[in-house]
């Protein structure tokens, strides 16, 4: 499916992010699966160069989730998307969109120890990419089954989903369908968004709010990730006005008015804030999951 040297940037770069993203939880110890199924490769430098650079950088939903879960949050059951059945999104774009929203609900399962559900958002998002003609990445590696087997081990889990990234934005880069990945993450960054909000509202908890404040800085490159590939799908266009909408309301809070951008200060919001952007983000949240 994919070149020697694309794969083997792809597991020396998951060394890289994988060791992050553990030591980001509080874990320092490297992530041990069966040795059947796991294939340490060393990094091939050259072949960066078979490998097109993108406009934008746009973090994983693992690395939202991980960000999150070290500013303490911790995990609140009955936040994530109760949709079980698939069937219900008829266009690309709301499979897309689904796509990103079970990523971040199987991120946040996996780095707050919640193996089933974790497993059945795998299996969702597996079927999403089914239909979307790209079930395949889920088979590179035997990822899905290595998934199944290390249930209840979360290093394990959080390498193969950043494996399962890296391997999905390489397919689509690779069949010129680079709109999938962008719309992908616009429904993950909501669904991030919308567990975030709603763990805050339980908790106040102050850094957990300097992070939400620090995540809605990627919002504008969101909307312009969309914009280069809009082209590709008239339906892309919706898309970028319900982004917008929430972006329109960030831009008129008085905290980011007010914010010095040169400052050390973590900016954060005020609560009456919070429930104005939160709002618009929770009604975002539930077109996208209706399938409307």
């Amino acid at each position: 499916m994919f070149s020697n040297k694309k794969l083997s940037l792809v597991k020396g770069t998951l060394l890289v992010a994988s060791a992050l993203l553990i030591v980001s939880c509080g874990n320092n110890t490297a992530p041990k699966e069966d040795k059947a199924t796991t294939e340490v490769v060393k990094q091939d430098t050259s072949a960066t160069a078979d490998v097109p650079e993108t406009s934008y950088s746009l973090p994983s939903p693992l690395q939202i989730a991980s960000i999150f879960k070290k500013s303490g949050m911790k995990y609140k059951e009955g936040m994530t998307s109760s949709v079980k059945d698939v069937s219900k999104f008829n266009s690309n774009i709301n499979r897309s969109i689904n796509l990103g929203v079970f990523s971040a609900d199987l991120s946040y399962c996996v780095l707050n120890k919640q193996s089933q559900e974790a497993m059945r958002y795998m299996k969702l998002c597996r079927g999403l990419a089914d239909n979307l003609q790209m079930g395949s990445v889920f088979y590179e590696s035997n990822l899905s089954k290595r998934f199944e087997k290390n249930l209840e081990n979360e290093d394990s889990l959080a390498y193969i989903i950043a494996e399962l990234q890296m391997v999905t934005d390489m397919y689509l880069d690779e069949n010129d369908k680079q709109q999938i990945t962008s719309i992908v993450f616009a429904g993950a960054w909501t669904e991030s968004m919308y567990i975030g909000g709603k763990v805050y509202e339980k908790g106040k908890d102050k850094k957990l709010n300097n992070k939400l404040a620090e995540q809605m800085n990627i919002l504008g490159s969101i909307i312009n990730a969309l914009k280069a590939v809009e082209k590709k799908d008239a339906a892309i266009d919706g898309l970028i006005t319900d982004l917008k909408s929430v972006q329109d309301i960030y831009d008129s809070l008085p905290s980011v008015k007010n914010n010095n951008p040169d400052s050390d200060k973590a900016m954060s919001f005020t609560d009456d804030e919070l429930v104005q952007l939160t709002k618009k983000i929770d009604e975002l949240r539930a077109k996208f999951i209706s399938g409307v």
